[in-house]
């Protein structure tokens, strides 16, 4: 009896392994990291809004994730959020997922601190699940003040917009100058805001306007 030619077979076996361990990657899904920041949005010099922002970026195809599903419990009751179609950044060679305006639920005033939870799912129910953690000073949720963002701890950074809000201009004040110089140098900037960094926590200081004059002319 003739035998098979032992090179066909051996090349097959490899094709199908191949093939195999192609399928078994593509089912699975895998987070490499979680970036969370709470935002207190300053629109005046009152109490803030508070926002959530939620990135993750998967060791696979960042487009495979269809949503994801944001969870914290305080051991009486649970809270959810659903990112449905998140938003897709690229920084560097890292693409990320998520999206930045999260906001407190209708039972919430503001974001719990501790630990959330969350999952990721692609479009054939394939799930990662993670977690991340919120963590902010009280004091912030109260009137706004420059003061608050003095220390070492705290980077500044100044952003330029125009009338209809398009961002023209983002970077630290590395020579501190004065707002109206922005507005000079910058062309058709209406208005900018103070932005203070800490670790996982963004502040959006009130709206600054060319001449002082507020979207009202006032």
């Amino acid at each position: 009896m003739e035998k098979p030619p032992p090179c066909k077979i051996h090349f097959l076996s490899i094709l199908l392994s191949a093939f195999a361990l192609f399928s078994c990657a593509e089912d699975s899904i895998a987070i490499a990291s979680a970036d969370s920041k709470i935002v207190f949005d300053f629109e005046d010099e009152k109490n803030p809004a508070q926002r959530l922002s939620v990135f993750v970026r998967p060791s696979s195809n960042v487009r495979r994730i269809e949503n994801i599903d944001v969870k914290f419990s305080d051991g009486n009751e649970t809270y959810s959020w659903k990112i449905e179609n998140p938003i897709l950044i690229q920084s560097g060679k890292e693409s990320w997922a998520g999206y930045s305006h999260l906001e407190a639920s209708a039972n919430l005033k503001k974001f719990p601190k501790g630990s959330y939870d969350f999952e990721c799912v692609d479009a054939a129910g394939n799930s990662a699940e993670g977690n991340f953690f919120v963590d902010y000073d009280e004091n912030l949720s109260g009137g706004f003040s420059a003061e608050k963002f003095s220390g070492e701890k705290w980077s500044e950074q100044i952003a330029v917009y125009s009338e209809i809000g398009e961002l023209l201009h983002f970077s630290k004040n590395e020579k501190n100058y004065g707002d109206e110089k922005f507005f000079q140098d910058i062309k058709d900037s209406k208005f900018l805001r103070h932005v203070y960094q800490a670790q996982n926590v963004i502040c959006l200081g009130p709206k600054v306007f060319k001449g002082g004059v507020d979207e009202n002319g006032q």
